[in-house]
Formats: structure tokens, C-alpha cells, sequence
């Protein structure tokens, strides 16, 4: 046992924060509090820091939260005329807490089931108080077993173990190997049932120190598809990081065919080499190394079969843990100090300690959605969505600890719970998605009704995607293409930049969010989401039942190489619609949404027939940005905007009330025109065609659907 978590004694000060669950602190007991209050004077703490010198974890606790934790507007507060400042700390929480009460909101892409989780001991909350301080500092602490008191962790139902801070010990490797032991035997729908397959290039490393790695080219070297290999996603980091990464070009490809020695390795990648031993897997899969990085060609192959490198990888390892390839992912620091709190069930049968951390566990984190990771660098790059999606099977390495999720179950490495409510990415995108009998014994209905969720998930894919970065602008479809090609195993259907027929005229209504600006350099079509850089997202109207009203007559995308997912040169949209003259009236910007900064007047011989909210492209009409700081609208840049016409696509619903049982809107039939904002392109050599670029979306408030119908106000035009 750590000599840090040898049980002992608190100051008879401290000795009141030991609680019983039966008596007082128990969900629905009558007074759930535990009333426990401390003081000292700021900032020398005389009385905590002699208490912690003879030994009482706790106020050494709290010595460390209130001079390594306390927040800079707190600390920065001084002295008042030389007298030390009171502070007091407090316990200001029910100790026996239900854990759905821990959970934290996240912007995930399907909801969470709790159903699994365990009511118990999972944190205490303290509140410092003090003088001069804006406000109470409150702080969550979070419980873990002691490891010699098991029958306490039971009793209180504490299932976090402290974290270890040495990846590669035999207790951490023994964990993981039971993970992926548990999922091989017991695990059928984790075993992939497509045809094996392999990539181009992979990394023999062995499975002893000793050896030297290598690249091998696998058609060469003759593998048998079944040979396992472990595919790396992590964060390439800034232009500086990644500049002196080590990568496999056409002047180094005979070089590291012969060796790679693992001195020059970045971190990220030397950790790798390291786990995979541990693991026993001799082969690994790196994409600085095993793609050709200067050849356009190889280049676009390779990134083209992604999907299929972390679909077939026997394991994908996601280094969470730093913003680089140097930083790596086992080198941890630990949880903090530890305060030992003994307890002593009222009964007298229970007996033992639990301990305190000021580590902000990771107690909602949800394997299901991109966005369980979020915080770290890794989560902001675009490339790492569909490797996370894709791969059958993750172990995430954070700075302090590791999860892992496969398709049936997801684990903490240091928890005793095992969650079994877990999204099967697999069988959404494989053609069981559209399997399985009908309600109306009409396979057909089955089908359109799980191809609608799949658009759905997929509009929800693109807005996730939307939020992270790229360092090379035009890999914005490249870098979401691995996900187009697993959707498209279930939808069977065309895909033009980021858009899929069978939801094409939806998918047209996507609107930009805070900080969007156009890349430097085409990476998609006017109407297509990805010519923008930054936030889109679709409104939950849009996911309502719609009326098309337009026809869309030819889709055209000019592919930039041979993926037909990838990069695109241009491309346009034929269609049949009605196109209306408008008026953009600015609207107080202060009391509308950040992508509705316009009223749009529809004429129809020059009388307003409908009126709508509009969405510029690229507008944010609130001045808050992404990063939390304000900038005022660049108003002026609308200015330019001159011609604008309204392109009816579709008749939509409204809100028209709010359901008093549930509280949520209540939607009309589609009655209410919408589309896309668009203004002639001057610089378009077509002259048997008009032809537009879109500048934005509306979606009229009034009805107006007969006169929109008219035959004098229906078009022939192209999109661009």
C-alpha cells in the first residue's frame, strides 16, 4: 500500500466530515447534510498547516486546494490594512450523492442512458468562503476507494480506484489485456464479419525491445489477413511540432523500409511502440510513416482507404493526453494529494477509510459521441472524428487515466463499473442498419424510416465535425471521408461534397455559426457546407417533415483527383424552383439568435407576400465569439450584398405552441416557405442558364404557399 494512503487519524477539528449513510446523509433521509465547518486566516493557514504537520490528511487537503487550486480572482484578493483574511470551508453537499446528479451536459450526438448508472459516494462538495472574495469558491472533490477498505467502498458504493500513474505496470497492462480478452470471447458483435483486410504499409515492431522498427510493404512481406495491428490517432499539433515530426517520404522510403530507430521517434510514436509489446502486437499503423507524405498519389490513396485502416485495426490507441506527436501518452502525473477519511458505519460492522482527490474525474464521460473527449487537443481535430468513429475498438489514453469502448460495453480503467449502453457505430452503418421486420410488413417503410436516421446522424456528424480544425484547409471533405464511405454501406446513395441525394434538398438548409469564414483557398461549392470554415448546423425545424417544392433536375461535383469523397474542383446543382426578388430589413440584433440577423420580405408583384428570419453566410449578428470573447458584428460587409433573391426549396413547419405536459414545441403541418438566399454569379460564363451562388437560408414566418406556386415566378437555374 502507498505510504500516502496508509490509514490515519484526522484532528479532532477535522473528525466531523466521517458520516454514516444510514444516519443522516442517505438519499431521502430527513436531514442529509453533514454539518462540518473549518476556519483559518489566509494566506499563511497557520492552524490547517499545523494540523497537517502531525498528520492529518485533510487539513494538509485542504492547505493544498487553498494555495496550489484557489482561482486567480480569489487569490488575487490582498490583505485589508495588514490583517489576515478569514476563510472558511464548509461541507455543502448530501455526502451520499446520486450520480445522474454528477452528470455534466454535453453537446453529444445522441442522448445518454443512464439506466446503468449507480447511485453511491462519488464526491463531496466543499464551499470556501471569504472577504473581499466576487463569490463562495465551491469545489467538487471526488471520492476513491482505499485500497484496504474494501467492505467501505462497497457499503457507500464508491466504485473509482486512484488512477495509476504508471501505464505500463503489470496491473495497468493486465487491465487492458482483459478488456480486449473479454471482447474476443464474449464480444460477437465486436468481431468483424467482413472480408479481412490490411493496409498498404505497416510498422513491424516485434515484440521485444531489442528489435529495431521497420516499414514493410504488406503485399510484399505476405501477411496473412488475419495479423493484428494497432492504429495510432492523435494530434499532429502546430506547424512547429509537426514540421520536425518524423515522416516517410519518397527520398526516405528506401530508409525506412530498412529501419526506424526508435531515438528519432516523436514521443507519441516511440509510446506506441512501447504499448504494442506490452500488448503483444508486433504490427502498428502510423500515418506520418506508413503514407508517403509528398506524393499527391499515395497521399490520396491511402486517405481514401482510411475508413478501412481503423475499421480493420485490432485496435485503435487515441493519445489524448498531450497537443502534439512529441508529447506522448504514458507519462502521468498523478492525482494530487490524497486526503484519508476514515468511517465507521453507525452499526459498528463497517469500518475502514476512503479517500479525497481534487482531480476533476472524468465521471461523464460517454464513449458513444465524439464529444466525451472534449478539452483536450485531440478532440479538435478533424481527422480524429471518423478515426474515433470508425474503429471497432478504442482505448483512450488521458493525462491521468485511460478508458475504453468497443460494441458492446465501454470501461474506466481505474472504476469497477462496466457500461453496457453503448452506440454500435458498426451496426449503424452496415447494411443490418436497414434490416428488420416492418411495422406495416412493408420492408420498404423500414427502410426509409432507418435511411431518414442515418441522414439525421449524419447532419449531426457534420455539425461536430464543423466545430474541429484542419491544419490544410482542403482537407475538409478528405477528412470526413472515411465517414461518407461507412454511411454510404447503408444509404447506397450518391454523395456530391458532403451532401447526399436522397436528403439533398434538407441538407441544403444548413446554416453557419459563430466565427465561419470562407478558407483561403475552393474547397466546395457555394451550397455545399464545407465551402465554409467553422460551425454549421441545421435548426430542429429542418428535421420536421417538409413539402418539396422545387426539383432538383442534375447534381454535378468535378472530383479534384480519382476519390470520389475527397477533394472537389467545382460543381454545381440543376434545378426547377421559384425565385422570388426580397428585401433585407436589419433587425435588432441584440434580441435574435446569432444566424437570424435579418427579416427577409418575399414580393410577389410588389407586394410583401410572406415574411421570413434570414441567415446570412458567415454573419454572426451577436458580438460573443467561439472562444468566449466579444467582438461586434461586422455589419458593414452585408452592405455589398445587393440582389439578393429568395429561392423557395420547400414548405416547412413552425412552432405554434408549447406542449404543458412535456414542454416541448409543438410544430404545424408544412405550410411555411423556405430556402435559400442567393444572388446572380456575374463571373459565370453559362448564358443559356442563370446562374447563382448561395449567400444564405430563410425560413418564412407567414404563409404563403398558393402564391409562391405560381407558374410566372417558377425557374430554370444552376447553382454554383
Amino acid at each position: 500500500m502507498d505510504r500516502n494512503m496508509k490509514a490515519k487519524t484526522l484532528c479532532p477539528e477535522c473528525v466531523g466530515i466521517t458520516f454514516d449513510d444510514v444516519a443522516g446523509d442517505a438519499i431521502g433521509a430527513l436531514d442529509p447534510m453533514t454539518c462540518w465547518e473549518r476556519g483559518d486566516t489566509l494566506p499563511d493557514l497557520p492552524h490547517f498547516s499545523l494540523s497537517a504537520k502531525n498528520g492529518c490528511s485533510f487539513c494538509a487537503f485542504l492547505c493544498h486546494l487553498l494555495r496550489e487550486r484557489l482561482p486567480k480572482q480569489y487569490a488575487a484578493v490582498k490583505e485589508t490594512a495588514g490583517c489576515p483574511r478569514v476563510v472558511t470551508v464548509k461541507l455543502d453537499t448530501p455526502a451520499y450523492t446520486m450520480r445522474s446528479d454528477l452528470m455534466v451536459v454535453t453537446n453529444d450526438l445522441v442522448g445518454n442512458n443512464d439506466a446503468e448508472e449507480e447511485d453511491g459516494l462519488h464526491s463531496l462538495c466543499l464551499t470556501f468562503g471569504s472577504k473581499g472574495w466576487p463569490q463562495d469558491w465551491r469545489v467538487r472533490v471526488r471520492v476513491y476507494q482505499h485500497p484496504g477498505s474494501t467492505a467501505v467502498s462497497e457499503s457507500l458504493g464508491i466504485t473509482l480506484k486512484v488512477p495509476s500513474t504508471d501505464v505500463l505496470s503489470q496491473g495497468s497492462i493486465q487491465t487492458l489485456k482483459t478488456w480486449l480478452r473479454t471482447c474476443d470471447d464474449e464480444h460477437p458483435s465486436c468481431q468483424n464479419v467482413e472480408s479481412r483486410w490490411l493496409p498498404t504499409r505497416l510498422i513491424y515492431i516485434g515484440t521485444h525491445d531489442d528489435i529495431t522498427p521497420r516499414l514493410i510493404q504488406v503485399s510484399r512481406a505476405s501477411l496473412p489477413l488475419t495479423t493484428q495491428y494497432i492504429a495510432l490517432s492523435y494530434c499532429w499539433g502546430p506547424p512547429s511540432q509537426t514540421r520536425p515530426q518524423l515522416t516517410t517520404t519518397i527520398a526516405t522510403l528506401p530508409q525506412r523500409l530498412e529501419t526506424i530507430p526508435e531515438d528519432i521517434m516523436p514521443g507519441t510514436h516511440r509510446d506506441l511502440v512501447l504499448l504494442a509489446r506490452r500488448l503483444g502486437i508486433q504490427y502498428i499503423w502510423i500515418d506520418a510513416l506508413c503514407i508517403i507524405q509528398d506524393n499527391h498519389k499515395d497521399w490520396e490513396t491511402e486517405a481514401a482507404s482510411m475508413f478501412r485502416v481503423y475499421r480493420h485495426a485490432y485496435l485503435t490507441v487515441v493519445a489524448a493526453a498531450g497537443d502534439s506527436c512529441h508529447s506522448g501518452f504514458l507519462s502521468r502525473p498523478g492525482v494530487g494529494p490524497l486526503a484519508v477519511v476514515p468511517f465507521q458505519s453507525q452499526s459498528g460492522t463497517v469500518s475502514g477509510s476512503y479517500l479525497l482527490s481534487w482531480h476533476q474525474e472524468y465521471s461523464a464521460w460517454d464513449a458513444n459521441n465524439p464529444s466525451h473527449m472534449s478539452g483536450c487537443s485531440w478532440a479538435t481535430r478533424g481527422w480524429t472524428l471518423q478515426e474515433d468513429v470508425l474503429s471497432s475498438r478504442v482505448v483512450y489514453f488521458r493525462d491521468t487515466t485511460s478508458f475504453f469502448r468497443c460494441q458492446t460495453q465501454r470501461c474506466l480503467e481505474h472504476s469497477t463499473t462496466v457500461y453496457r449502453n453503448v452506440h454500435r457505430w458498426q451496426e449503424r452503418f452496415g447494411s443490418s442498419a436497414l434490416a428488420g421486420p416492418s411495422d406495416d410488413n412493408s420492408s420498404k417503410t423500414t427502410e426509409g424510416r432507418d435511411k431518414t436516421n442515418l441522414y439525421k446522424l449524419w447532419r449531426a456528424m457534420v455539425a461536430e465535425y464543423s466545430l474541429r480544425n484542419l491544419t490544410v484547409e482542403e482537407d475538409k471533405l478528405p477528412a470526413i471521408s472515411g465517414l461518407a464511405r461507412s454511411f454510404n454501406v447503408g444509404l447506397d446513395d450518391q454523395y456530391f461534397a458532403g451532401l447526399w441525394r436522397g436528403d439533398f434538398v434538407r441538407a441544403l438548409f444548413w446554416s453557419t455559426r459563430h466565427d465561419a469564414v470562407k478558407p483561403a483557398k475552393f474547397c466546395a461549392p457555394s451550397w455545399s457546407w464545407a465551402s465554409w470554415k467553422g460551425e454549421v448546423g441545421w435548426s430542429k425545424s429542418h428535421s420536421l417533415p417538409l413539402v418539396t417544392e422545387c426539383k432538383i433536375r442534375h447534381i454535378y461535383v468535378a472530383p479534384l483527383g480519382s476519390d470520389l469523397f475527397g477533394r472537389v474542383k467545382g460543381g454545381y446543382v440543376d434545378l426547377t424552383g421559384s425565385l422570388r426578388p426580397v428585401s433585407l430589413r436589419p433587425t435588432d440584433v441584440s434580441v435574435l439568435a446569432d444566424n437570424d440577423p435579418y427579416r427577409v420580405d418575399l414580393f410577389q408583384e410588389g407586394v410583401v407576400e410572406a415574411w421570413a428570419r434570414g441567415a446570412i453566410d458567415g454573419f454572426t449578428s451577436s458580438g460573443l465569439r467561439n472562444n468566449g470573447t466579444y467582438k461586434e458584428p461586422d455589419v458593414a460587409k452585408l452592405d455589398c450584398l445587393t440582389d439578393i433573391q429568395a429561392l423557395v426549396l420547400a414548405f416547412g413547419s413552425a412552432p405554434v405552441g408549447v406542449d404543458p405536459d412535456t414542454d416541448d414545441l409543438i410544430f404545424s403541418q408544412p405550410e411555411y416557405p423556405l430556402g435559400l438566399l442567393v444572388v446572380a454569379d456575374k463571373n459565370s460564363s453559362l448564358m443559356d442558364m442563370p446562374t447563382y451562388r448561395r449567400v444564405g437560408v430563410f425560413q418564412a414566418q407567414t404563409t404563403a404557399a398558393q402564391g409562391l406556386q405560381a407558374e410566372k415566378s417558377v425557374f430554370d437555374i444552376r447553382l454554383i
